[in-house]
């Protein structure tokens, strides 16, 4: 097995541990998740090649760019980019150097629209139409909006529960339906975590819960430029 298979195996892995973890994960978990990191890039096949280290200040915190536009992202949002069977769609979907090579993407880019959008979720992603898109960036996030705003099934199914008695209490537990909604808009939704505490989620039109958006703004607009959304407004 190459280099770009290994890590490409690593990061998915670790993609659906994060989305798997509480929005707001505290210092045991970050502890847990960083022990795993480090023993899971101990384990890849060629133990020649020395892991980078990637501190949280290196991390992108917003989009960049990638290539110039060939249509405008709303122009994609109009094509059909969603299959029904995921293994079509990942059979043709690229490993994150190939990706980066034919997009420009940073690797935390790269891992974030091929894997971290996804996390457990099926990806229906049309990955063949995607590439051959002329701006594989841009067709990725307006998949991945397509995808959350369907009603595909793609609800956890790569999670350990699916298709166990135990999946019906895990997907109400990652849904809205078992929160306490104290606003929504579009994709996002604002849920009491406490008394006198509230997040920001990332949702998908059923209400899934897909991921912590963010504490501030920027970090909300970056959820919402990976997955294709429309960021909510800033709070007056």
């Amino acid at each position: 097995m190459d280099i770009a298979t290994s890590v490409d195996r690593l990061i998915s892995s670790l993609e659906t541990f994060k989305a798997s973890a509480s929005s707001a994960p505290s210092s045991q978990n970050r502890t847990e998740f960083a022990a795993l990191f480090s023993d899971a890039l101990a384990k890849l096949d060629q133990p020649t090649v020395a892991p980078v280290v990637v501190s949280a200040a290196g991390v992108d915190t917003a989009p960049a760019a990638f290539m110039a536009n060939a249509v405008s992202f709303a122009q994609f949002q109009t094509s059909d980019w969603l299959v029904d069977s995921q293994s079509a769609a990942t059979t043709a979907r690229p490993n994150m150097k190939e990706f980066m090579d034919a997009t420009g993407a940073s690797a935390a880019n790269a891992s974030e629209l091929l894997y971290g959008v996804i996390g457990s979720n099926a990806d229906l992603r049309d990955w063949s139409k995607i590439m051959s898109s002329g701006n594989p960036v841009d067709a990725a996030r307006a998949a991945t909006r397509q995808l959350y705003n369907s009603d595909k099934d793609y609800a956890l199914v790569n999670h350990a529960d699916y298709g166990t008695v135990r999946f019906a209490d895990t997907l109400a537990e990652s849904s809205l339906s078992s929160k306490t909604v104290l606003s929504r808009a579009g994709n996002f939704a604002d849920i009491a975590t406490g008394a006198d505490t509230r997040t920001t989620m990332a949702v998908s039109s059923t209400g899934l819960l897909l991921r912590g958006a963010g504490a501030t703004q920027d970090q909300i607009n970056r959820t919402a430029w990976l997955f294709g959304f429309d960021a909510p407004e800033a709070a007056a």
